[in-house]
C-alpha cells in the first residue's frame, strides 16, 4: 500500500471514531431537593369534650439520618445525610434522569427520647429540578407531662421522662402495643399517682397536674382523662393553697380565705403602684397604712397585681358570710350585725383576718386609733368608678360610714 492510499484510510478510520462519539451522550442531570419530613398526624382530644383534635407537638429527632437513593433501572445508590429536626435549608442531590426508590430509617427501643421513624417512597426525575416532600411513619406513639407541680415522672419504675427545650413538658416516645404505667410524683408532698397506659402508634398521651380547692390543703384525688391521637388526661390534686401575696417593692402580706374570697390578713403598706409608679405623697407626706381617697380611682392600682382594693361589694359578701342580716346590709353610718356580733366574730380572728385598730386620720391628725379598725369600702358605679365614699368601721357590729374626701383610711386588698 502506497502512503498516500495508508493516510487516507486513516483518516476515514479517525472521522468515524469521532461520529461514534459524538453519538454517545451525556445523561441528562437535574438537581433534587428535600424539603422536609411529614408525618400522619398525631390527633389531639380536648381535656373535657374529648373531641379530637391535631397534637401541636413538635416532634423531636435523632440529630442525624441518611437517605437511600436507588436508581430503579441501573441500582446506582445515592446517600444523603440529613438532620430530621432542622429543614431551614433544603438538602439537595445531583442525579441522573431517571426513576429512583427512597428509603431512610432510623431505629429504637421500646422508650426513646427521640422518634423513630421509616421513610419509605418512589420518585421519577424527568427535570432540571425536583422538589419532593419526605413521608414518614412510625411505630411509636408520645407520653408528655406537664411540668407544673411535678417532681418527676417514669414509665414502669425506670424509663425516667425527660425535659424538652422549652422546660416545660416532660417527655419519652414509647413503641405501639406496649402498656406502661406512668408514675408521676408531685412537687407538694412526693405522692406518686399512677395511670396505665395503652400505646398506639400515632396517639399523643398528655397528662397535667389540675388543682382544684381542697379546705387549704393540696389533696390528690383522681386520675380523669382528658385531651399523633392526642389523649389529655389531668390527676385532680386540690388547689395549691394561697398563704401569701407580694406586693410591687417585694413586701409580702399574709392571706386568709373566708368563704370564697380571698383577703390580705393585713393593712397594706406599699407606695408603689401594680406598674411600678410611686404613690405620690398626700399633703402631710405618705403614711401608710394611711391612704388618701384619691387612690381608690388610680387605674394603676396600689394592691399586688391581680388584686384590688375592698369594695363595697367585697365587704357585703364578707358581711354576709359573717352572718350579718340582709336586711341590715346597706343601712348607712350605723352599726350593723351589732346582735349577732358580726365585727366581733371579725375582730376575735375566728377566720383569721388579722384586725388592726389603727383609725383613720384627717390631715396630719390619727383619729380612734387602738379603738376602731377603719378600712376603704367605695361604692362603684356601672362603669367601675367610685360614686361614694364609704369606709368600714369594725366594733361589735360593723359600721358602714360615708366619710369625706379628705379622710385618710387603711386598705384590705381583696383577690380577683
Amino acid at each position: 500500500m502506497n502512503k498516500p492510499s495508508y493516510y487516507y484510510l486513516l483518516f476515514l478510520s479517525l472521522l468515524a471514531f469521532a461520529c461514534v462519539q459524538e453519538s454517545i451522550e451525556e445523561p441528562k442531570m437535574g438537581t433534587v431537593t428535600f424539603s422536609k419530613v411529614a408525618f400522619v398526624h398525631f390527633g389531639n382530644m380536648s381535656p373535657n369534650g374529648r373531641i379530637a383534635a391535631e397534637s401541636e407537638w413538635k416532634h423531636i429527632f435523632t440529630e442525624s439520618a441518611t437517605l437511600l437513593i436507588t436508581n430503579k433501572a441501573t441500582g446506582q445508590e445515592y446517600t444523603l445525610e440529613y438532620d430530621p429536626n432542622d429543614f431551614t435549608e433544603a438538602y439537595q442531590i445531583q442525579l441522573p434522569f431517571g426513576e429512583y426508590t427512597v428509603f431512610s430509617a432510623v431505629e429504637g427501643g421500646d422508650f426513646e427520647t427521640f422518634l423513630p421513624f421509616t421513610i419509605s417512597g418512589e420518585f421519577t426525575l424527568d427535570e432540571t429540578s425536583l422538589d419532593i416532600s419526605l413521608q414518614g411513619s412510625t411505630e411509636y406513639g408520645l407520653v408528655t407531662v406537664k411540668k407544673e407541680f411535678v417532681q418527676s415522672a417514669n414509665l414502669d419504675g425506670e424509663h425516667e421522662l425527660v425535659i424538652c427545650e422549652h422546660g416545660e413538658t416532660l417527655y419519652l416516645y414509647v413503641k405501639e402495643g406496649l402498656s406502661p404505667t406512668l408514675t408521676i410524683y408531685e412537687s407538694f408532698n412526693g405522692q406518686a399517682l399512677q395511670k396505665e397506659l395503652d400505646i398506639s402508634a400515632y396517639n399523643h398521651y398528655h397528662h397535667y397536674l389540675k388543682l382544684t380547692e381542697s379546705q387549704g390543703m393540696v389533696n390528690f384525688i383522681e386520675l380523669a382523662i382528658g385531651p399523633f391521637e392526642y389523649h389529655e388526661e389531668y390527676f385532680d390534686v386540690g388547689e395549691k393553697p394561697l398563704l401569701t401575696v407580694t406586693d410591687e417593692e417585694g413586701r409580702t402580706y399574709d392571706v386568709v380565705k373566708i368563704g370564697d374570697q380571698y383577703w390580705m390578713a393585713e393593712n397594706l403598706m406599699s407606695t408603689t403602684f401594680c406598674n411600678g409608679d410611686e404613690l405620690e405623697s398626700m399633703s402631710w407626706g405618705v403614711i401608710p397604712p394611711y391612704y388618701a381617697s384619691s387612690v381608690l380611682s388610680e387605674s394603676r392600682n396600689i394592691c399586688p397585681c391581680n388584686w384590688h382594693i375592698s369594695t363595697d361589694e367585697d365587704w357585703h359578701t364578707l358581711e354576709s358570710y359573717l352572718g350579718l342580716p340582709d336586711s341590715e346590709l346597706y343601712a348607712l353610718n350605723t352599726e350593723r350585725g351589732k346582735g349577732t356580733n358580726t365585727g366581733y366574730i371579725l375582730g376575735m380572728d375566728f377566720y383569721g383576718f388579722g384586725l388592726s385598730y389603727y383609725g383613720y386620720m384627717q390631715w396630719d391628725q390619727r383619729f380612734e386609733s387602738g379603738l376602731s379598725a377603719y378600712f376603704w369600702s367605695a361604692s362603684n358605679d356601672e362603669t367601675g368608678a367610685v360614686d361614694t365614699l364609704l369606709a368600714r368601721n369594725v366594733d361589735y357590729g360593723i359600721w358602714r360610714n360615708s366619710v369625706e374626701s379628705w379622710y385618710a383610711v387603711p386598705i384590705r386588698c381583696v383577690k380577683n
